[in-house]
């Protein structure tokens, strides 16, 4: 029987794994800074290949940690892509540094080598990069390289790129720094707000560690200002034990994605690029009819989702960072759109998306048909 209504998010019914971590923090009577959160440092670590974690509460805490450890001053640059999540750009203009946005390239979401360095001036001390989808740009060694090059602090975004991988390296292993996100809806995510800060720099982890604890050194001995921001025992019991399942969990979002790629090709609509390290924390295609696709989708019971509707450069809080044009930004703005891609989603729910999607577009030809000559 064919399904009628497919939710764009898939959550399990009943988590065995989350259950049983919450009763063992309970347990133990120790809610943060304990076990738990030791060894899920020890885990992911050595999962992503880095040698330092520091826990946070959220990813844009772990942002606004990294960026505010640069001491940057009012008259510094921090390039970050015209599209996005809000964060990458309301935390560079929180420390107070200037953002200098760079357009995307439409086939990665990504800034590219060209694109960086054509805006590159002295003014720059960092790049903040997502892996926006789940894609690590095929440029990022060649952005890497320049970065070093040019003394620019490079920040990895990986909020939606867990366990995905490029030729060089998995994602969080290129940047002089890298945050995490592991809110619900993540690859790897837990039942509330949770983040972290990688990094191989010893120095620089200790001064992310005392930012995230009050610019604590030890208890009730304050260096400097910092925030107040950590990872909970329970998040950090529920990551330990879902951690394993990462990499199962991501080839089901490539098998998935696969489908997509077999059955839509035919459509104009632009596909995202099909990548073997690709771990599709969206799917997202392009389309000149987005707005009147999802309506109809919606129409037929499948629930999708704009990532995102507002170019960061035309958002008003940065209205007068920049005056400039981003025309991929702007297009992409416009025109993505989301597809259910969740783990949980079976093979029957995503066919089903893409009939409709035929019948989308059989329709809308058949409406632009010229009238008969009778």
């Amino acid at each position: 029987m064919k399904p009628t209504q497919i939710p764009f998010l898939k959550f399990d019914d009943t988590d065995e794994i989350v259950e049983t971590a919450v009763k063992e923090v309970i347990s133990s009577g120790v809610y943060f800074n304990g076990l738990f959160t030791q060894n899920f440092k020890e885990k992911f670590t050595e999962y992503v290949g880095r040698k330092y974690m520091v826990p946070t509460a959220n990813c844009t805490d772990a942002l606004e940690i990294v960026l505010r450890s640069l001491d940057l001053l009012p008259d510094d640059e921090v390039i970050v892509p015209a599209f996005g999540w809000y964060s990458d750009a309301s935390m560079v203009r929180l420390v107070g540094a200037k953002l200098l946005f760079l357009d995307i390239d439409l086939k990665t979401f990504s800034v590219s080598l060209k694109g960086l360095e054509a805006v590159y001036n002295k003014k720059v001390k960092a790049l903040v990069l997502p892996h926006l989808y789940g894609l690590i740009s095929p440029e990022i060694s060649g952005i890497q390289d320049f970065c070093k090059q040019h003394a620019i602090y490079l920040i990895e975004d990986c909020a939606q790129a867990h366990g995905s991988t490029a030729i060089d390296g998995r994602a969080g292993t290129f940047g002089d720094a890298a945050v995490f996100s592991f809110y619900p809806t993540k690859n790897l995510g837990g039942i509330g707000d949770a983040g972290c800060i990688l990094s191989d720099n010893a120095a620089d982890v200790h001064l992310f560690t005392m930012l995230a604890k009050h610019g604590q050194t030890t208890r009730n001995t304050h260096e400097i200002l910092g925030i107040n921001s950590r990872m909970d025992e329970i998040q950090a019991a529920i990551l330990t034990k879902r951690l394993p399942l990462l990499n199962y969990t991501n080839r089901q979002r490539r098998e998935l994605a696969e489908i997509y790629f077999q059955k839509l090709r035919h459509f104009p609509i632009v596909l995202p690029l099909n990548n073997a390290g690709h771990v599709f924390h969206q799917f997202v295609v392009l389309s000149k009819q987005r707005d009147e696709l999802r309506n109809f989708l919606l129409e037929k019971g499948v629930e999708t989702a704009v990532h995102y509707p507002t170019a960061l450069y035309m958002m008003q809080p940065f209205s007068s960072a920049v005056d400039l044009s981003c025309p991929n930004a702007l297009n992409a703005a416009q025109e993505v759109l989301s597809l259910p891609i969740y783990p949980n989603h079976s093979v029957e729910e995503i066919l089903f998306v893409c009939e409709q999607i035929a019948l989308f577009f059989s329709d809308l030809n058949a409406s632009e048909a010229p009238a008969a000559v009778l």
